[in-house]
């Protein structure tokens, strides 16, 4: 149903040229590449002359222009990959008739596969690969594995573009579906990560070390714990780790045992605020990420936009997101990210100066980002349709 709002009246019950499904817009990752599409897409589309709808849960729901129509979730705060998932966009699908519809995630809707919507062009994210990694990077179960191949498949034969947000992904999709259409569309840093934080938000008192994720299996964090234990007697600085679950469950036993192990001087912070998050990545002496898999990897620019210098683990996704903003280690060395954390611990200038490379590298990137692709690519695929 939708959301009742001034002046889109008369638009409730019509038809739309694109249906974006927005529910996911406060996760992390995903929810920062739906909030920079939605105003470009209203941009874009009202200037060639479309008409745009967002799905959204009634809990979260997008600021919007007002000729924007707003579709709520039925049901409502469906799991993503659930069939609830499906019941909804199989409702805000016949509640739109839209000519587009776009998910920015790879879940298929098995509603296009209905007659009634088999001229519906459909555009979909694959933000990354990992549900179908080896198991050694993904905590999935051999059926979630399979699911995944399947919803993954089903998109790329579907779609008429994939869009991803990285070269490195874009080259896994290839090898998955080598005759659909991917398009890389990078991500750009929200600009409030550019702003001055209010230094009072930050919850940790300086200094301190930052890590800023979830604790999943790919995001390696033992690594991160071991070379803290390394060097934790020669340096001031606490490990904060934000993000997740404050509980700290995990399937590796490994980081129960490292934390428990470090007693105070780790900091486990949970979900933060956003204005305490900012703070947190703006005070914090160095961010670390020691991931062994990403799609993209946003905490680091959005450390380097705060002034923070970065250290990445040496995968190619990270290489392509970070350039020469960052220093990297192996994600396999612990001694090496050791040493390499105390280098930049104990030397002021050193820590200065990756700043200052952090800085210019995501300035530069961000001015390079074009942020109308993804709108203008869809917008030629409806100027092939015959409006109304």
């Amino acid at each position: 149903m939708d959301t009742p709002r001034a002046g889109q009246a008369s638009c409730d019950g019509e038809s739309v040229d694109l249906l974006f499904d927005a529910r996911h817009i406060r996760q992390s990752g995903i929810g920062t590449y739906i909030r920079t599409q939605i105003p470009v897409l209203e941009q874009v589309l009202e200037e060639r002359g479309f008409r745009l709808a967002v799905l959204a849960d009634r809990n979260a729901a997008p600021d919007t222009r007002e000729e924007t129509r707003v579709i709520l979730a039925d049901p409502a705060d469906a799991r993503m990959y659930s069939m609830r998932e499906q019941r909804v966009w199989r409702r805000a699908l016949s509640a739109t008739r839209p000519q587009a519809l776009w998910v920015p995630h790879y879940p298929f809707p098995f509603a296009l596969t209905s007659p009634r919507n088999r001229d519906v062009r459909y555009f979909s994210t694959v933000h990354d690969t990992l549900h179908i990694e080896d198991k050694k990077l993904s905590d999935q179960n051999r059926a979630k594995n399979a699911y995944a191949w399947t919803m993954l498949k089903l998109s790329a034969r579907r779609a008429a573009t994939i869009f991803t947000p990285s070269e490195v992904t874009a080259r896994s999709m290839a090898a998955i579906a080598p005759s659909s259409e991917v398009l890389v569309t990078p991500i750009p840093v929200d600009d409030v990560w550019f702003s001055e934080a209010d230094s009072a938000s930050s919850p940790i008192e300086r200094p301190y070390i930052l890590y800023v994720g979830n604790i999943k299996r790919h995001k390696n964090l033992p690594v991160l714990l071991d070379a803290f234990a390394t060097i934790s007697d020669s340096i001031p600085h606490t490990l904060v780790i934000a993000g997740g679950d404050e509980s700290l469950r995990t399937l590796d036993d490994r980081i129960n045992h490292l934390v428990a192990g470090l007693g105070e001087r780790v900091q486990l912070t949970g979900r933060l605020p956003f204005d305490s998050l900012r703070a947190l990545v703006a005070q914090a002496d160095l961010l670390v990420m020691p991931s062994l898999f990403e799609g993209a990897g946003l905490p680091p620019l959005e450390a380097m936009a705060s002034g923070t210098a970065v250290l990445a683990s040496d995968i190619a996704v990270l290489r392509e997101t970070c350039g020469d903003g960052a220093e990297y280690f192996d994600p396999h060395d612990s001694e090496a990210l050791a040493e390499l954390v105390k280098k930049y611990c104990d030397n002021e200038d050193a820590r200065a100066s990756l700043s200052h490379r952090g800085e210019l590298h995501v300035k530069r990137r961000q001015s390079e980002i074009e942020s109308t692709v993804t709108a203008d690519k869809i917008c030629s695929f409806l100027s092939e349709v015959p409006i109304g």
